[in-house]
């Protein structure tokens, strides 16, 4: 669900001119200004595109408090089914996020939203894609709905809560609820955002450039997308309220592992979910910037070797330079789309399509679509490779030098730099991967492709490790195919946009295009893998 939600917002914080809603809203918003018998003209579109957004959103969140009256009912009546309703719980959730997706999508595109949201903000003026921050104003639905929701839900919540055997441990505060969904749901969403923000807001700022100097207001541009991207660790740690690991015989034996495997970060940190998330991530780049996450369940549900196990599949991702490579590979996949976008919008017979020659919303969807898809095949399918180099690292981190093992006794000497594989270290991190599925709720079979585009499933992840233990050369053939298939993606893209670039010019790539509507600006990668739960 992060993957849609941060398409939806990337559409929403595109820099276009939103086009004005159609007449019958115009004509609704006038006619609830008759009524009232206040004479504004030219504010009928706004009103009306207004009134009916938030509508849409009250009609949703009304949704929400149904099933939540629903669900305590029927859980007053029968709190013997109460693990069945926690799994309609969860799908109601789903749905009802759908929902807000599409009340949200129409508003954008046929009740005017970013018109009048533009409009707002620049006193009526639907002729500027407005100024620093109108984004916000855009976005503002959605993240009213999204909050709305989840206060609404956490009456079901704690009813389900408190009619389960830890129901007389207190439940957290609806204050605390919202502010830890906020944290999980939206951190790692939003950081990218504010990059986009930050791209697409600070030339607002910035005095107008001749051509001769663009390139100023583009290394200014730059430069800030740059400071934003290098302060990520810090915003992750901030937002979501991430601690350091508190002294302790867990603590140092992650730290000695560390030492065993060279492998440098800052610090490690606890994520305090309240015992409601099993997970862990690693977030930054450079060794000084960069730290790795546990959560407080995660910790507390497994063995220390399977905690080390986990942790040497965080190191594992930087062991085989997977952030390095996802920034690259996205940057020139960027590049590639912007300029096949570019020389499509130039070729193409657009007197066939008027709408999109008249809209720009709808002109950057094709683009907005494209990319999305390219990301869930193209990098799903690599993600998910990169993800079985981890789980083997994560093996190797608690493996002796004896392949056949059977068992290792406290104080056993494992091998350095992650060298060794034994039947021992497989089996732990095999047992970890298994507790993941099973701490957060998640089929280790059939989690969904929402859940699995990026990590593969529990089943397929613990099937090909099984297959490693059986046959070991399955793992260095395995490592070959995954090199190959990395450098011929990026020799494959970088070839691809130097043809493009050569052949049709680089102005697809300016952060300050001449005309036509712009490709969307997106992120590149955080840095941050969330990596065994999803």
């Amino acid at each position: 669900m992060p993957f849609l939600l941060l398409l939806l917002l990337t559409v929403a914080c595109l820099p276009v001119k939103w086009p004005a809603p159609p007449d019958w809203v115009e004509s609704f918003g006038s006619l609830v200004l008759s009524i009232l018998g206040i004479d504004t003209p030219n504010r009928g579109a706004f009103l009306g595109s207004t009134m009916l957004t938030w509508l849409g959103v009250a009609l949703v969140t009304a949704m929400a408090l149904a099933w939540t009256w629903h669900l305590r009912f029927r859980l007053a009546r029968q709190p013997e089914r109460r693990n069945r309703f926690l799994h309609e719980h969860a799908a109601w959730r789903f749905y009802h996020l759908i929902g807000l997706f599409i009340v949200y999508g129409c508003a954008l595109y046929v009740l005017g939203w970013g018109w009048a949201a533009q409009g707002g903000a620049t006193k009526g003026s639907a002729e500027s894609p407005g100024v620093l921050g109108t984004e916000l104003f855009i976005l503002a639905p959605f993240l009213v709905g999204l909050v709305l929701a989840w206060a609404i839900f956490y009456d079901a919540e704690r009813a389900l809560h408190d009619a389960s055997p830890a129901g007389a441990t207190p439940y957290w505060s609806r204050g605390a609820c919202i502010l830890f969904h906020a944290r999980q749901n939206l951190a790692l969403v939003f950081i990218p955002v504010l990059l986009l923000l930050t791209v697409n807001g600070l030339p607002r700022l910035l005095p107008e450039q001749e051509d001769g100097s663009q390139f100023l207001a583009s290394g200014i541009t730059l430069a800030a997308a740059l400071l934003v991207f290098v302060c990520m660790p810090w915003t992750i740690r901030l937002v979501l309220g991430l601690k350091p690991m508190p002294y302790g015989p867990l603590r140092d034996r992650l730290l000695a592992a560390a030492q065993r495997l060279h492998f440098r970060c800052s610090n490690i940190l606890m994520w305090n979910t309240r015992g409601g998330v099993a997970n862990a991530m690693v977030v930054g780049i450079v060794p000084f910037l960069r730290y790795v996450v546990l959560t407080d369940r995660l910790v507390s549900e497994m063995t220390p070797s399977e905690v080390e196990a986990v942790f040497g599949h965080e190191v594992g991702h930087i062991k085989h330079r997977h952030m390095i490579y996802y920034l690259a590979f996205l940057l020139l996949s960027l590049g590639v789309l912007a300029e096949l976008e570019m020389v499509i919008r130039e070729n193409a017979n657009w007197h066939s399509l008027p709408d999109l020659s008249s809209r720009q919303d709808l002109a950057v969807l094709p683009m907005v679509a494209s990319l999305g898809a390219y990301i869930f095949l193209v990098f799903g399918f690599l993600s998910r490779r990169c993800e079985r180099q981890a789980d083997i690292f994560g093996c190797r981190a608690v493996s002796c030098a004896q392949r056949d093992c059977v068992g290792h006794e406290d104080g056993a000497a494992l091998t350095p730099r992650g060298h060794g594989l034994c039947a021992t270290g497989i089996h732990t991190f095999i047992n970890a991967l298994e507790k993941v599925a099973y701490l957060n709720g998640i089929s280790r079979d059939r989690p969904g492709w929402l859940q699995s585009w990026q990590h593969s499933t529990i089943a397929r992840r613990v099937a090909f490790l099984q297959r490693v233990l059986v046959d070991p050369a399955a793992e260095s053939r395995f490592q070959r195919a995954v090199g190959l298939v990395k450098w011929a993606l990026l020799l494959g893209l970088g070839t691809l946009l130097l043809f493009l670039g050569v052949s049709w010019g680089w102005d697809a790539l300016s952060p300050f295009p001449n005309s036509g509507p712009q490709a969307p600006v997106s992120a590149p990668d955080t840095g941050a893998r969330t990596d065994l739960s999803e």
